[in-house]
């Protein structure tokens, strides 16, 4: 006969279970073993790469079901933390920010952040990237940066010219050695594509690679102040260019009103 598994529901006290763990039960059960594992994944206690426990000792060590457990499984999958296959225990995942930068983009996706507001988000981030990068970069990532503005004025449909625009910035993050200005611009891409579009549909491609060549400029010179200052110029000009366009679309919006009156 298949004995019923412990709860943690149930006791006035917190549960102590295996290796440390303590589970108070007024939580969700399966909030309590993600919470649990989580923390131990990302204290290392868990390689990378490495197997889980099976579902039944993770099952007997935290007093609960095994549907709990899968549930925690599936749960740390969606988080990124855990990589699941048929017929195998639970891998922990390698460092991946793909699913943090989706959660986020999805965020913005929904919310009422307008371009206006996007741009004076990239000010303070971009600025500081020039910078770093003019400090920073080598040579090698200096070449990719010529090769992203060449590719950038050979384009010649919108979209190409809106994927070169972003590489370049994509690439000047990655020359800061510091891989969360990535991150940063990686969930702020949907914005920034639809930014680039905009500006690139109202003014042309001219204006984009004229601000890239000085931010280029200054980062071969290695001037950190002159690629903070060219950056900013940059930005400047595409917060014109987005406001010369919200007005036209204003305008159009109106004059198709009145048309229809």
């Amino acid at each position: 006969m298949t004995a019923t598994p412990r709860t943690i529901s149930t006791p006035r006290a917190p549960v102590k279970v295996r290796r440390g763990a303590v589970i108070t039960p007024a939580r969700d059960l399966v909030d309590q073993v993600v919470t649990h594992l989580r923390a131990r994944i990302l204290a290392g206690d868990h390689a990378v790469g490495g197997a889980l426990p099976s579902e039944g000792d993770l099952a007997e060590s935290f007093g609960v079901s095994r549907t709990v457990i899968r549930e925690a499984m599936r749960s740390l999958r969606a988080q990124g933390l855990v990589v699941m296959s048929q017929g195998a225990r639970p891998r922990v995942a390698e460092v991946d920010a793909r699913p943090t930068v989706e959660s986020l983009s999805l965020l913005l996706a929904r919310s009422r952040t307008t371009l206006l507001g996007l741009t004076e988000v990239r000010r303070p981030l971009e600025t500081e990237i020039a910078r770093l990068a003019a400090t920073r970069a080598t040579a090698e990532q200096i070449a990719t940066l010529c090769d992203a503005n060449a590719e950038l004025e050979r384009a010649t449909t919108l979209e190409r010219r809106v994927a070169a625009d972003v590489r370049f910035h994509d690439l000047l993050a990655v020359a800061t050695g510091n891989p969360v200005f990535g991150v940063l611009l990686g969930t702020l891409g949907g914005l920034l594509v639809e930014s680039r579009r905009r500006t690139i549909r109202a003014a042309g491609v001219d204006p984009a690679l004229i601000g890239h060549r000085e931010i280029l400029a200054a980062v071969d010179r290695h001037d950190p102040a002159a690629a903070e200052a060219a950056m900013r110029r940059h930005l400047d000009w595409a917060e014109r260019d987005i406001r010369a366009d919200t007005r036209a679309r204003i305008r159009a919006t109106s004059a198709a009103g009145a048309d229809e009156s």
